[in-house]
């Protein structure tokens, strides 16, 4: 057997036992899917996939619920003796686990990167309570390769659970009459007063308030992920001379940011005679 298929052999037999692993282990579903998560970095004596954490990181900011400290944040809160802790570890859970919980965190992500003729990719979810691997996953790519921003995605998808990719917005909704019934997308929510409404986010939902004798206000909202979007709704008597402006382009606004947390965007209607509705309807 020559040196290159001797390399594959170990290479095949060990991703079959990092699968294995991953099947017995499993990502289970997480009750806080807003939890805090560190992605940590292990080189067995390989540059290979420079920043291949910080990627993580990013893809994972973008895709899931998760708040996620990257290693030099983790760094800040723990110390500038990371880096040499992280090599003592050798990505043990029961050692790496500590760090997560010196930091607060519920979860660490310890991303691995060792070459045995190809680059081998391991990753694994650390529970910082249980001192355990929840689950884990590798990958063999040739040498000078790198994994694409989709084939993160696709790794974290095997990694973490399903509900870590469920993001939320609140819709808060504030109407000037009591009474008045809230359809959301179609579906009936309640009458005015009405508690703020959780709902999935990015995402684009039709909103209608309507009381009898009133005019009916109607409109289309963009809930931002991770942040909260105000509508003050103003309802006039039928009859009346009063109109709404009911669709600001918030692209050109300071107030939205989004995706930030906390991040409170105030939609509210008009009644000057200088505004001009670009979307929505009065019935």
């Amino acid at each position: 057997m020559t040196p290159r298929n001797r390399r594959r052999q170990l290479n095949r037999g060990l991703l079959a036992l990092v699968t294995l692993a991953t099947l017995v282990s499993g990502a289970h579903a997480d009750p806080n899917p807003k939890r805090k998560v560190i992605v940590l970095e292990y080189r067995s004596g390989s540059s290979a996939m420079t920043g291949i954490g910080a990627r993580m990181v990013s893809v994972m900011s973008k895709q899931t619920s998760l708040a996620v400290l990257n290693q030099d944040q983790t760094r800040a809160l723990y110390g500038e003796h990371l880096d040499q802790v992280i090599v003592k570890c050798a990505g043990e859970a029961d050692c790496v686990s500590r760090i997560g919980l010196k930091v607060g965190a519920a979860e660490v992500i310890m991303v691995g990167i060792s070459e045995l003729g190809d680059v081998i990719l391991t990753m694994q979810r650390i529970d910082v309570s249980t001192h355990s691997v929840s689950a884990r996953i590798a990958d063999s790519l040739a040498s000078g390769a790198a994994p694409s921003d989709d084939q993160v995605g696709y790794y974290l998808s095997r990694l973490l659970p399903a509900s870590d990719f469920l993001r939320f917005g609140v819709l808060d909704i504030v109407a000037s009459e009591a009474g008045a019934l809230v359809t959301v997308s179609g579906e009936k929510r309640g009458v005015t007063p009405i508690s703020p409404l959780k709902l999935r986010a990015p995402a684009t939902y039709d909103l209608k308030i309507e009381k009898s004798g009133f005019v009916t206000f109607s409109t289309k909202v963009q809930l931002p992920p991770d942040g909260e979007l105000k509508v003050e709704a103003e309802l006039s008597r039928r009859g009346g001379t009063s109109w709404y402006q009911h669709w600001y382009v918030l692209a050109g606004v300071s107030v939205l940011v989004a995706g930030a947390a906390g991040t409170t965007i105030y939609f509210a209607t008009q009644k000057t005679s200088s505004s001009v509705p670009v979307s929505g309807t009065l019935n």
